[in-house]
């Protein structure tokens, strides 16, 4: 097919799943997009598997153009991590209009790219671009999900701009990307027992802080590590 085929194609397919009642309620919590079709994540799924024999970057950057939230996300979801250069990710993270679309541009295609965690790393230096950072602490959240490689020097600068986004408040971080950068020391601390405690001893003074935001996130990482920890030790046992 053409690529205006492609498109008109996936448009009529959005608009058979359109759910106006979600599109309303969308726009009422203040989405300004030109167009929402109000179209489910797990719809879109299967609208962009059925179209996965046409993907390509060319018609992931035609459709991520678009001012409509549906074809955003299809563009996460078409484009070829392969062909998804560090130039092309910076103009999309730049362009990023609302967390949702940050979210599916780190989980469908940021951590899939070659040199993923140097990509990370140049967004959380990023501070002019509203989601840049919360695009980079969620391409490591997917990294050390995955328990992909990752270069020294890029694994110490997660960590010294994780910490100081939950540590700083003279540092101002936005609270999205306080919540992105939480997830991924989960996901940090969860590789080790070692990792976990540096996690926790780092940010210890939490524990007892007068603040109630610092004491949930402290307890919030506790409970998440003796969970993990848990987990290991039932299959360990199961194993036996």
């Amino acid at each position: 097919m053409e690529q205006a085929e492609l498109i008109r194609s996936i448009r009529n397919r959005l608009r058979l799943a359109m759910n106006g009642v979600v599109a309303t309620s969308m726009r009422e919590k203040g989405m300004h997009y030109k167009l929402i079709f109000g179209v489910s994540l797990l719809e879109l799924r299967e609208i962009a598997e059925a179209f996965r024999e046409e993907a390509s970057v060319e018609l992931a950057e035609a459709l991520w153009k678009e001012d409509v939230r549906e074809l955003k996300m299809l563009a996460t979801m078409l484009c070829p991590p392969d062909t998804f250069a560090h130039e092309r990710a910076e103009a999309w993270v730049a362009d990023v209009p609302y967390l949702e679309i940050a979210e599916q541009l780190a989980r469908n295609l940021l951590w899939k790219m070659a040199e993923a965690d140097e990509m990370a790393v140049h967004l959380l230096y990023d501070r002019q671009h509203a989601y840049a950072r919360t695009c980079a602490f969620l391409t490591f959240v997917y990294l050390f999900t995955a328990e992909k490689p990752i270069e020294a020097a890029h694994l110490n600068a997660f960590w010294v701009e994780a910490v100081r986004t939950l540590a700083s408040r003279a540092f101002g971080a936005s609270s999205y990307e306080k919540r992105a950068a939480l997830t991924a020391l989960k996901r940090y601390g969860r590789q080790s027992d070692e990792q976990a405690q540096r996690v926790l001893g780092e940010l210890a003074r939490f524990k007892e802080s007068a603040d109630v935001e610092e004491r949930e996130m402290y307890h919030d990482l506790a409970f998440e590590f003796a969970f993990e920890k848990a987990a290991q030790h039932d299959t360990i046992i199961n194993r036996k």
